[in-house]
C-alpha cells in the first residue's frame, strides 16, 4: 500500500472513530470528506507527488482550481483536507489551513407567499370521498403540513415525534431537532385540529395490531414509523402542482418569513422568537430569512425614523 492509499485509509478510520468532537459527523459527510480528500490525492499523484507529506499549499491550491469545483464543494474539501493532513504536519503549518477558503454565499431562501402557504396546507382537506386507509392517510397528510408550516418543523422532527411530545393542553409540542438539541414549540390552531383528527380517526386505521404498540405519531400505511423521504412525497407532488419546486424545507422557510413578516402590518415577530420556534443556535442563520421582508423594513424605517 503506497503512502496515498495509506493516509486514505487512516483518515477514513480516523473519522469513523470521531475522536473528541463535539458533534459527531454522520456516515454521509464522512463519505463526502474521504471522496474529496481521494480526488485531491489523484490529482497530485499523477503529477509525481510523493505522498501526503510533500503537498505544499500551492500544489493544493491547483488540485482545488483543477477539480472546477463550486465554491461551496471547495469549501468542504479544504475542510476534509485540514482532517486528512493533519498528522503530516504541525499545528497551523497544513497546506489546508494555507490555502484561502471560497467565498461561499448562502443559498436564496426560496419565496412562497401565505397566500400560497395556506392553499398548501389546506388542500389536503379538501379531498372527495376514498377507501379507508386512503381516507386515514389523507388526514395524516394535513396533519404533517400543518406541522411543517404551523410549527416551522424540520422533516425528520416530524417523523421523530412522538406522542408523549404532544401536549394539546398547552397547546405545544416537544421536538428533539439537530444535535439532539431538544426544543418546545407553539401548535397553531388548525395543526391542534389536524392532529387530532390524525389521532382519533386516521393513525387507528393503520396500527399493526400484531405488532408492538408504536410511539411515533405519524405512522405509515403498514403502521411503521414515517421516513423522510415519505414527507418529502406529502409535500413535493403538492408544490408540484402549484407550479413550485421544492420540499419540506420550503414549509420551513415559508413559517419563519411569515413569521417575521406576520398577518397584518407591523405584527411580526421578533427575530429572536423566530430563532427559537426554528432551534437556530446562532442568530446569524435565523438572519437569512430577513433577505425576504425588505419591504416590512422599509415599512418600519418609515414610521420610526425620524427622516423616515
Amino acid at each position: 500500500m503506497n503512502a496515498w492509499d495509506a493516509s486514505l485509509t487512516e483518515f477514513a478510520t480516523r473519522l469513523e472513530a470521531q475522536g473528541t468532537r463535539r458533534a459527531p459527523l454522520s456516515r454521509a459527510t464522512q463519505q463526502a470528506y474521504v471522496k474529496d480528500a481521494r480526488a485531491l490525492a489523484e490529482w497530485m499523484q499523477a503529477r509525481g507527488i510523493s505522498g501526503p507529506a510533500a503537498i505544499t499549499p500551492s500544489m493544493l491550491a491547483a488540485a482545488l482550481r483543477a477539480r472546477e469545483w463550486s465554491a461551496p464543494t471547495q469549501a468542504r474539501a479544504l475542510t476534509a483536507a485540514r482532517e486528512w493532513l493533519s498528522p503530516f504536519f504541525v499545528a497551523g503549518r497544513s497546506p489546508a489551513e494555507r490555502v484561502d477558503r471560497p467565498h461561499v454565499r448562502p443559498p436564496l431562501i426560496p419565496r412562497l407567499s401565505q397566500r400560497d402557504a395556506a392553499e398548501l396546507v389546506s388542500a389536503e382537506s379538501r379531498q372527495a370521498p376514498m377507501p379507508p386507509i386512503a381516507a386515514a392517510l389523507a388526514v395524516r397528510n394535513h396533519a404533517v403540513l400543518e406541522l411543517l408550516y404551523g410549527s416551522a418543523l424540520r422533516r425528520q422532527e416530524v417523523c421523530d415525534l412522538v406522542l408523549s411530545g404532544l401536549d394539546f393542553e398547552h397547546e405545544v409540542v416537544r421536538v428533539v431537532g439537530k444535535g439532539a438539541k431538544a426544543r418546545t414549540v407553539p401548535l397553531t390552531e388548525p395543526a391542534i385540529a389536524a392532529l387530532g383528527a390524525w389521532l382519533s380517526e386516521g393513525r387507528p386505521q393503520v396500527i399493526d395490531r400484531s405488532a408492538p404498540a408504536r410511539n411515533e405519531v405519524f405512522l405509515s400505511s403498514r403502521g411503521r414509523p414515517l421516513d423522510g423521504s415519505s414527507v418529502y412525497r406529502i409535500v413535493a407532488p403538492r408544490l408540484r402542482e402549484m407550479g413550485r419546486a421544492g420540499g419540506p424545507h420550503l414549509l420551513r422557510h415559508a413559517a419563519a418569513t411569515h413569521l417575521l413578516e406576520g398577518h397584518h402590518d407591523g405584527d411580526g415577530a421578533h427575530l429572536r422568537v423566530v430563532q427559537e420556534v426554528l432551534g437556530h443556535s446562532s442568530l446569524a442563520t435565523t438572519q437569512r430569512y430577513t433577505g425576504v421582508t425588505t419591504k416590512d423594513i422599509q415599512r418600519q424605517l418609515k414610521r420610526g425614523h425620524p427622516r423616515g
